[in-house]
């Protein structure tokens, strides 16, 4: 069984080769490395030309979502592999991650044959000196994996793609990554969630840097920082029309995108929900409440909650 590690960079020189090396020294040794750089300008490319690694040739600049997703599509219309896990260019893998997160998938997938998976696991945030500032992106973020239905998910992603493992039935139906899909890893775990099993592995695996060139990044959750950002836009929560479509936007633009691909697939429950979200900014004032509460779209956590109650 073959396991495809994908690669995407981007002016990642300062950190690429740390991380290069900790996969390269994984306990797990039947995989390959697939790498495509976004037209980085700095030493990026020629750092990866230096390693033993499958790079595939790109001259555009697509972004993380849309470089994620050409290597994914390249990967399995290439048959390079049966498992697919997805690496940004500066953090650290733990020696036994493939190790430990193929153990768990071959589990899921003797539970659960023959359809798509995902293994997700915690991550050890850390900043650029690899100081550690949480054991658990989880409790650093406070949020429960496991919260992990498509009307929790199509909320609020809980799923980072550095930690995620795929098996081919859920990369192929995975294919291809919309425009209007908020991240390549978010959209993946809706598919997941709506037509496979999500499994997840408490331990950290990776050491996941923050710096200033984050890309997407871990935020720590603060009571304290939540409840100054309400406090400073009181007046627009209540008197701004279009705050509905802003705050909400990019869950509008996934819903239409997931139902229009997958309608055919879905329930008329999933459909219903799907529909009632895609259509939220256009509602009155209790009716976007109404449909929130119908079809439990929340967020994590009471504050979160009464945030969104507020602001659409």
């Amino acid at each position: 069984m073959r396991i495809s590690v994908l690669l995407s960079t981007f002016n990642g020189e300062k950190y690429l080769n740390q991380q290069l090396d900790s996969i390269i020294s994984q306990t797990f040794e039947i995989f390959n490395i697939i790498a495509r750089d976004d037209c980085s300008q700095d030493k990026t490319l020629e750092i990866l030309n230096s390693y033993n690694i499958t790079i595939i040739d790109s001259t555009e600049n697509l972004g993380a979502k849309g470089s994620f997703g050409a290597l994914l599509e390249y990967a399995v219309q290439n048959n390079l592999g049966e498992y697919f896990m997805f690496c940004d260019q500066d953090d650290i893998w733990e020696r036994d991650k493939i190790e430990k997160t193929f153990a768990k998938m071959r589990d899921a997938e003797k539970s659960f044959p023959d359809i798509p998976i995902l293994v997700n696991t915690d991550l050890k945030v850390v900043d650029e000196q690899l100081k550690v500032l949480d054991n658990s992106m989880y409790n650093y973020q406070r949020i429960n994996p496991k919260l992990n239905s498509l009307n929790r998910l199509i909320m609020q992603n809980t799923i980072t793609g550095c930690t995620m493992m795929i098996n081919k039935t859920l990369a192929q139906i995975s294919l291809q990554i919309p425009d209007k899909a908020a991240m390549h890893d978010w959209w993946i775990a809706l598919v997941a969630s709506k037509f496979g099993k999500i499994e997840c592995i408490q331990d950290s695996t990776i050491l996941y840097r923050q710096h200033t060139g984050n890309n997407v990044g871990a935020k720590r959750f603060s009571y304290m920082n939540l409840i100054k950002n309400i406090l400073k836009k009181r007046f627009s929560i209540f008197f701004n029309s279009d705050l509905p479509k802003q705050y909400l936007s990019i869950n509008i633009d996934q819903a239409r995108a997931f139902l229009s691909i997958y309608k055919e697939k879905l329930g008329k429950t999933d459909i219903q929900l799907l529909e009632d979200l895609s259509t939220i900014d256009s509602k009155s004032f209790w009716q976007k409440r109404k449909i929130l509460l119908r079809h439990k779209l929340l967020k994590q956590g009471l504050i979160h909650n009464i945030v969104l109650f507020l602001r659409i």
